[in-house]
């Protein structure tokens, strides 16, 4: 009976532990196995998105790492943020759109890119940008790295919407459970 009584403790430890570093911005150990960390398509089907190491989940102030894997015919929305990315395909192909819109009221035509595994792709910061996985049968994977987190994006419904009427998506998906704003004391 002591046995089972010690092992449920431990058993109840463990679970309240993982569940509370979700949330943890007291850092990150030195070594974690990557497969057991929390991963969720956040409501978007056919995206698989991990936060590696983010701000709001563990408290980094410079960069955030993500892993994301986009099933065969899936893609990001029409989006910028003001903040750089660098994103590695690590397997699949895809399709990159990116619009730079210096002194235009919107993003403009993108031009497109092709990715495939091994390449490495950076994003100016405020530059319009979408991916699409054009492969047919096999998931795009990527490691995708910002500066300056959390991350503000502004979404679009297509390439001519003007920039004033994006929507801002703050806290994004993967910050949201985590990111507690404080109310304003009047």
């Amino acid at each position: 009976m002591a046995k089972a009584w010690i092992l449920f403790l431990i058993s109840l430890f463990c679970w309240m532990t993982a569940d509370a570093s979700l949330c943890s911005t007291k850092g990150l150990p030195l070594v974690r196995n990557i497969n057991n960390l929390p991963q969720s398509n956040f409501g978007r089907e056919g995206l698989s998105h991990i936060t590696v190491t983010g701000a709001v989940l563990h408290g980094m102030k410079e960069i955030e790492v993500w892993l994301q894997t986009f099933a065969p015919g899936t893609r990001t929305p029409i989006h910028r943020h003001s903040c750089e990315e660098v994103f590695i395909v690590l397997k699949g192909s895809g399709t990159l759109y990116l619009a730079s819109s210096p002194g235009l009221k919107h993003p403009g035509t993108p031009h497109e890119y092709a990715i495939s595994q091994n390449s490495t792709f950076h994003i100016p910061i405020n530059d319009a940008h979408q991916i699409w996985n054009t492969g047919i049968n096999e998931d795009l994977q990527m490691l995708v790295v910002i500066s300056r987190p959390p991350i503000k994006v502004f979404i679009y419904d297509d390439w001519s919407m003007p920039h004033t009427a994006a929507k801002l998506k703050f806290p994004y998906y993967w910050d949201k459970e985590c990111y507690h704003v404080s109310k304003d004391e009047l």
